[in-house]
């Protein structure tokens, strides 16, 4: 065949499938053009159940390849078979920054047999997609270290008598930045001190932020001189 058109793609897929091992599936990429095929492999130890079709390359949920032709390519490009690797979808639970991790792609002529294109993917794309995914999951791991080092001290704070318990938000940026909100006002009664604490981490760790009002003079003294107290009982810098 002098090139390999959109419904070819169909008929190679199972043989392409069948020829990366009996782990693999495939199914119809209905988000892109219809010559467009996912082909899927489950995590280690998940079997070839009824739904392995449907996962992604999630956590947990294997890796995933787009297999297909560039129904607008001209010239030497036409024809030409397409595997790219997918990135996972984003976790619900934490943010992270995802655009700079590859997960491989390639493309190899369209005159290849299944065996050959098989054979391409696992040496040529595989590696790549595997790399992707193991800094990806690094990243997630690190993010949800995060949340749990800064809800561990925004619970500690909540533990003071009066808190409020905390509230949690994400910065809307994908630096890692995650905050937790308190507050405190001694009596509740009008004219009494109010403390606003915000708890924040990143990838350099976890600091709060507090805002004093409504002090009297006696009470401002007090705060710095425990502030002072506290930094003097704090271990000194090790050289």
């Amino acid at each position: 065949m002098d090139s390999t058109t959109m419904p070819e793609i169909m008929t190679l897929a199972p043989a392409v499938v069948a020829e990366l091992g009996p782990d693999w599936t495939y199914q119809r990429d209905e988000e892109h053009h219809r010559g467009s095929i996912w082909i899927t492999r489950p995590e280690e130890g998940r079997g070839r159940g009824r739904n392995t079709a449907h996962l992604s390359s999630g956590e947990g949920g294997g890796r995933q390849i787009r297999l297909f032709v560039d129904p607008y390519a001209s010239g030497s490009a036409a024809g030409r078979i397409h595997a790219h690797g997918r990135c996972p979808a984003l976790p619900r639970d934490v943010a992270i920054y995802d655009a700079d991790i590859r997960f491989g792609s390639i493309t190899m002529a369209g005159t290849k047999s299944p065996r050959q294109i098989a054979a391409e993917i696992r040496r040529r794309l595989v590696p790549q997609l595997e790399s992707g995914l193991t800094r990806w999951r690094e990243r997630v791991t690190e993010a949800r270290a995060q949340v749990a080092r800064g809800s561990a001290v925004a619970e500690q704070l909540a533990a003071v008598p009066g808190m409020t318990p905390p509230t949690h938000t994400e910065s809307g940026r994908y630096d890692g930045d995650r905050m937790w909100h308190l507050s405190w006002s001694g009596s509740g009664t009008p004219g009494t001190p109010l403390a606003v604490a915000e708890v924040s981490t990143t990838t350099s760790g976890s600091h709060v932020r507090i805002e004093l009002s409504r002090l009297t003079a006696a009470q401002a003294e007090r705060v710095l001189r425990a502030l002072v107290q506290a930094e003097a009982c704090e271990p000194g810098p090790v050289h």
